[in-house]
């Protein structure tokens, strides 16, 4: 994971604050979160809450109150704090911080089986820990880029595809649920480029699924489709080159994370190369 910078971590709070992150099972995988060392600290005690959604300016969680203790809310204070928990892969101990919250409102949890079930809504009086902005801020500035830079393509060989976090080049296409091995040639947010055997004119605007294998812990991610453009492999007419447009409801979340990482590495490998191509020029 690349290294964040203080600025950085300003630029994602300022452009990424009030947008809101659900923490479905996907989301909750993906950035290591804790759910069961999530709590409220309200008026001396510790509320159990289920983290819903959180932004960098507030967060909404479901929890159950008791009469006694909506009375309580009613009288006493209404700030407290909410603590998080996100387990880290270079850590061996969950990362947890608290976050100082403000009780906006809280209503009754619809289509409960549980009666005394609330959602209730939180606002941050303050910026929060940078812990926080920068394990959303990244995820967020992926989602983001995965619209912006949809279409700016990575040349991968099998050292560039480690470096994005996928085991190889050699990967499985699926067209019609028929299994085929293929070579990567190119990944970006929106799409791929490979050869795998088949006949071209056959194949063109059929669905797809690309399956590429996670380095880390083999997990295979599927990202479906279809392809944009087909032609045969010049001097191999049983081999076809294949441009895949990726659909972007099905491509995973951590995909998307992983192609971010890249591309700012990238970024500034090459921003560094300039700079002491410069320094060298001025000497």
């Amino acid at each position: 994971m690349p290294v964040v910078t203080s600025q950085q971590i300003q630029n994602y709070y300022d452009l990424y604050r009030s947008i809101e992150v659900t923490f479905n099972l996907e989301v909750t995988k993906l950035l290591g979160f804790v759910q069961d060392q999530v709590f409220l600290k309200l008026m001396g005690a510790q509320w159990p809450c289920l983290l819903y959604s959180s932004s960098l300016e507030g967060a909404k969680v479901i929890l159950s109150l008791k009469p006694d203790q909506i009375e309580r809310l009613r009288k006493e204070s209404n700030l407290g704090s909410l603590r998080y928990s996100f387990r880290l892969q270079d850590k061996p101990e969950p990362l947890t911080f608290f976050v100082n919250v403000k009780i906006k409102g809280y209503n009754k949890y619809t289509n409960a089986t549980n009666p005394d079930l609330y959602f209730m809504t939180l606002d941050f009086p303050q910026r929060p820990s940078d812990d926080l902005i920068e394990i959303l801020g990244g995820f967020l500035e992926a989602n983001v880029n995965a619209h912006k830079r949809k279409d700016e393509r990575i040349p991968v060989n099998e050292q560039i595809i480690r470096k994005i976090g996928f085991q190889s080049c050699n990967a499985i296409i699926s067209v019609e649920q028929i299994d085929r091995k293929c070579l990567l040639r190119d990944l970006s947010f929106g799409g791929a480029k490979l050869i795998f055997p088949g006949v071209a004119k056959f194949l063109d605007k059929r669905p797809c699924v690309l399956r590429l294998v996670d380095f880390e812990d083999g997990h295979v991610l599927s990202l479906g489709g279809a392809f944009l453009r087909v032609e045969p492999l010049e001097g191999h007419p049983d081999l076809t080159q294949a441009v895949m447009l990726f659909d972007p409801e099905s491509v995973p979340q951590v995909y998307k994370v992983k192609i971010n990482d890249f591309l700012k590495l990238l970024t500034k490998s090459i921003a560094a190369k300039k700079n002491a191509a410069s320094q060298k020029e001025s000497i």
